[in-house]
């Protein structure tokens, strides 16, 4: 039938959608198990694809190697902000005010420091996946999608099914969940909670760090692309439900797919176009949400 562009867009859509699920999968795991919004993330996210450009610059070490490198780095890195941000107000009172003013104080650092260390400059891996193009047939037309968005959106996909079983077979993973659903029991029944939030920050950033490679590989980044991705994030989570793993899964997939359907229906104005449908399914998510509460 030949070429579909509808069917890249969807298809497109839906990869740049997985990397927002892994992203903002890290800020949905700590909002559940800590009740923690972490500002920093997006930096984070930042400082993976950083490390793994400059592995590439430096040393020739392919983006999907790096993630050896990348993912304890940035693990931790996350556990050593737990000790700097959440565990000295951990017992103090309005612990969640507390922590948002101190992440926000640290989204706002580490923001001047890339500028301060990387300027302004864009920059990218230009690996060979993103020009290599794989075409993928169906009886509605063929699809055409360049490598490195299927290979992206696979890495999103592995981590997400990881961190899935993490939490559903790993011993760690249910003490996150036990304490996610009530704390003061999870305590009672000696779970180390200030070691197991540490975890969570420690996993939290790790996906943050597999998000930032795919980005590095896909797009020209800079460091005010962390509060962009930030802002991507908290719609994710609004979509799907605070700290809801399978409805942040859902709303990443769904605002990955509006943002490609709005630059395929306007012609490939991807700016302001998409950013509008971002806000657009956001409000709608919500207000479905307002509906759906008012009848029960």
């Amino acid at each position: 039938m030949g070429f579909n562009p509808f069917l890249v867009a969807l298809l497109g859509g839906l990869g740049v959608g997985s990397l927002y699920v892994v992203f903002a999968l890290g800020m949905t795991l700590l909002i559940g198990v800590m009740r923690v919004i972490n500002f920093t993330h997006g930096y984070l996210m930042l400082l993976g694809a950083y490390l793994a450009y400059f592995l590439w610059e430096d040393y020739g070490l392919n983006p999907l190697l790096s993630l050896v490198i990348v993912l304890p780095a940035l693990f931790a890195v996350g556990v050593l902000f737990h000790f700097l941000m959440v565990q000295p107000v951990l017992k103090r009172p309005y612990f969640e005010d507390t922590t948002l003013l101190l992440t926000f104080a640290g989204f706002l650092i580490m923001d001047n420091i890339y500028v301060g260390l990387w300027s302004d400059n864009q920059r990218q891996i230009p690996t060979s996946y993103f020009n290599t193009a794989v075409i993928i047939p169906s009886p509605w037309g063929d699809a055409v999608l360049s490598q490195v968005v299927l290979i992206g959106a696979g890495m999103a996909a592995a981590a997400t099914v990881l961190l899935w079983a993490y939490l559903r077979y790993t011993w760690t993973g249910r003490a996150m969940r036990a304490a996610s659903q009530d704390l003061e029991a999870a305590q009672l029944l000696g779970i180390p909670v200030r070691w197991l939030y540490a975890t969570s920050f420690g996993l939290s950033a790790a996906l943050a760090g597999v998000a930032g490679v795919v980005v590095a590989m896909q797009f020209l980044f800079f460091p005010e692309f962390g509060f962009d991705y930030l802002l991507k994030a908290f719609g994710v989570i609004m979509m799907g439900g605070m700290g809801n793993i399978g409805g942040t899964i859902v709303g990443g997939l769904v605002l990955g797919v509006a943002e490609s359907l709005t630059s395929y229906v306007y012609n490939g104005a991807y700016g302001i176009w998409s950013a509008g449908a971002t806000y657009v399914a956001i409000l709608g998510a919500l207000a479905i949400r307002t509906v759906l509460r008012r009848d029960e």
